[in-house]
């Protein structure tokens, strides 16, 4: 083989990940060691003349290193640890998703990968009564798309409604939060917009042309993530408390919150707008790291919360 089909073989060898073997080379092309190594030279200087990559040496082999693998190293990492934690997925789908995720590494960072996930899989824990939902979502979001209605049925969480009801809905936005998938959607049955956890929506019987919605009276994801917690209830509110822990852990917890001022104690004084119902439940996780200084009609609401809690654990009277 002449020189430049020589070099040229082995360079497309090299980039379609496979590892040369040094002594392979020499039987394989009839060249002696020195043509191999000047081969692999020329190779070397044209992938660094165009950033492509360098050749990693080690034992007598040859491997492609491109100079994105390690960042997408790090991105595949990053993404497959916040899916397992995420516990959104069943075993099988979870498999399959990680699995695509790696696709796109060599060989030797896949096992790399593999290596440093053990023990998140080995520990993960999918939700009480996982379904998969892969092709839910791939289905919703076509539908939002297209901006179709629905009419389905869907098992509410509410103990009025024990069995799955029938619902006439468009879909308007998919998100996660917390374990669930869920679907924004203007429902008939609601009287407007109505968050629809994914993984409830059981049978879809229809679709049909729906309505293009003013885009300024739509649902707002930005809205709902700066102001809900857990529970998408209750009006919006403006708070003010007094937190006395570290003080990241509240401006991740209500996005968009602000920091009126520093006590001269080290705590802080809190503005934030929120959904009432659902921020009670941080709200009182903190115990007395904070206190809820207004509006009024909330502080007592804490008040007779924490008040109520405290008396469950009353000693009897004579006891």
């Amino acid at each position: 083989m002449e020189s430049n089909a020589r070099v040229a073989e082995l360079m497309v060898r090299l980039m379609h990940g496979e590892t040369l073997r040094q002594g392979d080379l020499q039987k394989q092309y009839r060249i002696s060691l020195r043509t191999c190594q000047r081969d692999l030279s020329y190779i070397r200087q044209a992938l660094a003349e165009y950033d492509a990559g360098e050749i990693e040496e080690r034992a007598g082999t040859y491997r492609l290193t491109r100079q994105s693998e390690m960042a997408d190293l790090e991105m595949v990492l990053t993404t497959s640890q916040i899916l397992l934690g995420s516990r959104a997925l069943d075993s099988t789908e979870l498999a399959a998703t990680l699995q695509f995720l790696s696709a796109s590494l060599s060989p030797e960072m896949q096992a790399v990968v593999r290596k440093h996930l053990t023990l998140s899989r080995g520990s993960y824990l999918p939700l009480s009564r996982p379904k998969p939902v892969l092709r839910r979502l791939r289905e919703i979001t076509e539908c939002i798309a297209r901006n179709e209605k629905l009419v389905f049925t869907y098992l509410s969480s509410r103990a009025t409604e024990p069995r799955p009801r029938v619902h006439h809905a468009q879909p308007v936005a998919l998100f996660f939060e917390t374990y669930y998938f869920y679907v924004a959607m203007l429902s008939q049955e609601r009287g407007g917009y109505w968050l629809y956890r994914l993984d409830r929506i059981d049978t879809i019987f229809s679709k049909q042309a729906g309505e293009k919605l003013d885009y300024a009276a739509r649902f707002s994801l930005q809205d709902h993530r700066h102001q809900t917690y857990w529970l998408d209830s209750g009006t919006v509110t403006q708070i003010r408390f007094i937190y006395r822990y570290y003080l990241q852990t509240v401006l991740d917890h209500f996005p968009g919150s602000r920091v009126i001022e520093q006590r001269t104690d080290g705590s802080y004084l809190i503005e934030a707008y929120v959904k009432v119902d659902g921020a009670m439940f941080w709200l009182l996780s903190q115990g007395a790291g904070l206190q809820v200084v207004s509006p009024p009609s909330l502080v007592q609401r804490m008040r007779e919360t924490l008040t109520a809690a405290r008396d469950q654990y009353r000693d009897d009277e004579g006891s």
